[in-house]
């Protein structure tokens, strides 16, 4: 027996298409070249979340602000909400997007920064942070964050071929590296410091008091300064040096 196609069903079908809403499917966009401003009014956040690409510049400042450089034909995709504590910049969620030759820039502006999380081949930079408050860094996707910043205890967790480059300093930092990510810490002293590191992954860090590592899957860990060496633990072609 022939199975037939219900009349609401070509319906959703036809919609879908019309729209670009098939799952798994990617909305392609090229950058029309016309780069408008907009700023946005959001305050009381004390992280930043950035996804699609987006370059965005996070700086100190007493007064909260969120500028948005953008392609104008991209400006119907746009999202900035806040959820939460967490500033939140990238394009709407309910679509996949092939992103060309575009033009995606944030810079924010806020008091306190406690939560770095990018996605998505996104890039940050931060400066001129110095704090007591512990501070989030997820990095994923191919994208990256450099800068400077002081703060309490930090925790990272960088994965898919990231990168993190910061200088400054914080207290205790625990960091999880995966994916062939590097994380170089030279310039950034801390105290004790907890690595693990899997998937040809790379990790620099600067330690003055205990350093344990565990490394895995060829990859490679870093440290300058005079820790204790604590648990290490190494396989899978890992090693561990002095810098």
């Amino acid at each position: 027996m022939k199975s037939k196609l219900r009349p609401w069903a070509f319906g959703l079908i036809l919609i879908a298409l019309l729209t670009g809403c098939i799952p798994g499917t990617a909305t392609s966009i090229t950058g029309s070249g016309i780069v408008i401003t907009r700023e946005v009014d959001l305050i009381g956040f004390n992280k930043v979340a950035a996804s699609h690409k987006f370059q965005v510049d996070i700086r100190q400042g007493e007064v909260f602000s969120v500028v948005i450089r953008i392609d104008d034909n991209l400006k119907k995709h746009l999202e900035v909400v806040k959820e939460n504590s967490t500033l939140k910049i990238g394009l709407n969620p309910d679509r996949n997007y092939d992103i060309r030759e575009a033009t995606m820039e944030a810079v924010v502006t806020m008091p306190e920064l406690t939560g770095i999380s990018l996605s998505g081949i996104s890039r940050s930079t931060v400066t001129g942070f110095r704090s007591t408050q512990a501070l989030a860094v997820d990095v994923s996707g191919a994208s990256s964050v450099s800068g400077n910043i002081e703060a309490g205890d930090a925790r990272f967790n960088i994965s898919g071929g990231s990168q993190v480059a910061l200088t400054g300093s914080v207290e205790d930092v625990n960091i999880r590296a995966s994916g062939s990510s590097e994380v170089d810490l030279t310039e950034f002293a801390v105290v004790d410091a907890s690595v693990h590191a899997s998937g040809a992954s790379r990790v620099t860090v600067y330690a003055s008091g205990q350093l344990e590592t565990d490394a895995s899957g060829g990859s490679r860990v870093y440290y300058l300064g005079d820790p204790e060496l604590g648990r290490i633990h190494t396989s899978g072609g890992a090693s561990l040096h002095r810098k």
